[in-house]
C-alpha cells in the first residue's frame, strides 16, 4: 500500500507504521522503563516494560528490516552495504546498533526472568551479575541511537530532496542497452543508401552525356552507322543535297 508519510514513489505503508510505532510508542515505552529502575521498581514494571519492547524489536526486525536490508541495501549490484553514499550507510550502522542493544536487551530479559530461580542455569554463570545498571544505560543508549537512525533512513529515502535509493539505478541499466542497437542500426542503413544513390547518379549522368549536346548527335548517329551500319537516314539525307 501506498505511503501516507511520503510522496516518493518507492515509499510503503510499512515504512510508516514502523516509523510511527517506534518514535511513538516504543521511545516512550524505553523512557518509561528507564524510568522504572531509576524509582527501584523493577518487578514486575521494569521486567514487564522491558520484555515487551525486546519481543516487539524482534518482531520487527526479522519480519520487516532484515528483509528489507537484503533486499535494498546488502546486494552487491546495488553497491554492498558499504557503498559511499548515505542511502546504504545509516542503514548499515543502523543495523550494527540495533543488533548490539537487542543481544544486550534479550541478556537482561533472560536474566531477569530466570536471577534467583531453577531456571538460573540457563545463563552462564560467568555471565550472572547483580550490576546491571550500566548494561541496561548502555541498551538504552543504543536503542534511541537506533531510532534516531531509523528516522534519519527514512528521511534518506522517502523524503523531498533526498538520496536516491541504488535500486532505480539498477533497473534503468538494463533497459539502457538495448536502444543502442537500433541507433547503430539505421546509422549503417543511411550509410549505406549514401554511398549507394551517387553511383546510381553518376550513371544516369554519364549515360546522358553521351545523347546530349547540338553536334554530338550527328557523330553519334554517322558513327553508329559506320559501325553497325543499320541506320540508312544519314544515307538518304546526303544523296538529296
Amino acid at each position: 500500500m501506498d505511503s501516507f508519510l511520503s510522496n516518493a514513489p518507492d515509499a510503503r505503508l510499512a515504512s510508516d507504521l514502523t516509523l510511527l510505532f517506534f518514535v511513538v510508542i516504543l521511545v516512550p515505552a524505553m523512557l518509561l522503563g528507564f524510568s522504572f529502575a531509576r524509582r527501584k521498581k523493577f518487578r514486575p514494571h521494569h521486567k514487564y516494560t522491558m520484555t515487551a519492547i525486546t519481543l516487539a524489536i524482534w518482531v520487527f526486525a526479522l519480519f520487516l528490516m532484515i528483509a528489507s536490508y537484503r533486499r535494498w541495501v546488502a546486494p552487491a549490484e546495488l553497491g554492498g552495504p558499504f557503498a559511499n553514499d548515505p542511502a546504504h550507510i545509516i542503514p548499515t550502522i543502523h543495523l550494527i546498533t540495533g543488533g548490539i542493544a537487542q543481544i544486550l536487551a534479550t541478556y537482561l530479559v533472560i536474566l531477569m526472568w530466570t536471577e534467583r530461580t531453577r531456571f538460573s542455569w540457563v545463563v552462564p554463570k560467568f555471565l550472572q551479575t547483580t550490576n546491571i545498571k550500566p548494561i541496561m544505560r548502555t541498551t538504552l543508549t543504543l536503542w534511541l541511537v537506533t531510532v534516531a537512525l531509523g528516522v534519519g533512513i527514512f528521511l534518506t529515502w522517502y523524503a523531498p530532496g533526498g538520496a536516491v535509493a541504488a535500486p532505480p539505478v539498477a533497473t534503468e541499466e538494463p533497459l539502457s542497452r538495448p536502444e543502442v542497437t537500433p541507433a547503430v542500426t539505421e546509422e549503417v542503413e543511411v550509410i549505406e543508401t549514401m554511398e549507394v544513390e551517387p553511383i546510381e547518379t553518376e550513371q544516369a549522368d554519364d549515360s546522358g552525356s553521351d545523347n546530349s549536346g547540338p553536334g554530338s548527335d550527328n557523330r553519334g548517329m554517322g558513327s553508329s552507322a559506320t559501325d553497325g551500319g543499320d541506320e540508312v537516314e544519314p544515307v538518304e539525307t546526303e544523296e538529296a543535297d
